[in-house]
């Protein structure tokens, strides 16, 4: 029997190192949450967003957001904070300096969550944040949430359990403030492997049950493994995630569609040998080519960082039913 969710108002979000708007992209999919600002510095995705989102202001550096920057831009309640925080210091593919990597804005979303006070938020990063510094950076940032009176829950979802052709794992957590019992938990097998558990349950600060699963949580995992062979309207998922799951269909034309043209360059000798105008020309070609190149690389690098957002749209459902509990105990 599918769980009744309670309808809730329009969450007004905050999208934090917004890269080229795949979280926002996750909640249009499921809908019920509204984005009403973009933090992003890097000039390209910013192109990008406002291409998509030509109506939702962007704010350049993550230092300068505060109460008062998002008041003059007219944001003013915000119900909930999304942030896929750069990954560098905790990947397995780089030094995983963690908390000394200055790429590390741990700090900062921490900060702008004590200021903003919102009601949820939500973090993506890679599964070695988990594990870095030996379990410690990731108690830690259990515990500053329960610091601020969050309920944590955390667990590691595939690009390819939505129907990706690629692995691209990424660990969510979502924080959700209410009166209810401060409660920890991890809701697929995967992360309970991959985290060190006992270290993590030795904490003092909060009580974590990162070795159960409840309820939701064998369920939330069963309906995502399903999820990669087929979508359908029998699959449990609402209705609106039917078609948006990514698929192998058309792979070539997609794949050809990414590629970039070839340019056969000339020798000096070559190029001295053609006409002032055909040289010109030949000039102006390699200019476009060597743009085309540039172009190119800023969207590997834009989709390499990018969140899938048919992950995205799970998260949210499981948000939504979390709310939805909380509204009802309430």
């Amino acid at each position: 029997m599918t769980e009744k969710i309670t309808p809730l108002e329009t969450q007004k979000v905050l999208d934090l190192c917004s890269g080229i708007g795949g979280f926002t992209q996750g909640h249009l999919i499921s809908g019920g949450f509204e984005t009403v600002a973009f933090c992003e510095i890097n000039q390209y995705c910013q192109q990008i967003l406002n291409l998509r989102f030509p109506q939702i202001p962007i704010i350049s550096d993550i230092h300068d957001i505060t109460v008062k920057s998002l008041a003059r831009i007219g944001v003013g309640e915000i119900d909930g904070i999304i942030a896929g925080l750069p990954c560098p210091p905790f990947s397995l593919a780089g030094k995983r300096l963690a908390s000394i990597d200055e790429r590390n804005l741990f700090s900062e979303f921490f900060r702008i969550l004590r200021q903003v006070r919102p009601r949820w938020a939500i973090v993506e990063n890679v599964p070695g944040l988990l594990t870095a510094e030996g379990g410690q950076f990731f108690l830690t940032v259990l515990w500053q949430f329960a610091q601020m009176g969050f309920d944590v829950q955390w667990g590691v979802l595939s690009a390819s359990q939505v129907g990706a052709i690629h692995k691209r794992e990424r660990v969510w957590i979502i924080a959700t403030n209410s009166q209810s019992s401060r409660r920890h938990t991890s809701w697929n097998q995967y992360e309970k492997e991959r985290t060190n558990a006992a270290f993590v349950g030795g904490g003092n600060h909060c009580n974590f049950h990162s070795s159960s699963q409840s309820h939701n949580s064998v369920e939330y995992g069963a309906r995502a493994i399903a999820q990669r062979t087929f979508s359908r309207g029998d699959d449990g998922f609402p209705a609106r995630l039917d078609g948006c799951l990514l698929g192998v269909t058309g792979l070539t034309d997609w794949l050809c569609a990414s590629t970039i043209p070839s340019f056969n360059r000339l020798t000096r000798n070559e190029v001295a040998a053609l006409t002032p105008n055909c040289q010109n020309e030949y000039r102006q070609l390699y200019a476009e080519y060597l743009a085309i190149r540039r172009q190119q690389t800023e969207q590997i690098k834009a989709l390499g960082n990018a969140i899938v957002p048919q992950c995205a749209a799970l998260i949210f459902e499981r948000l939504k039913r979390i709310l939805s509990q909380q509204q009802k105990n309430s």
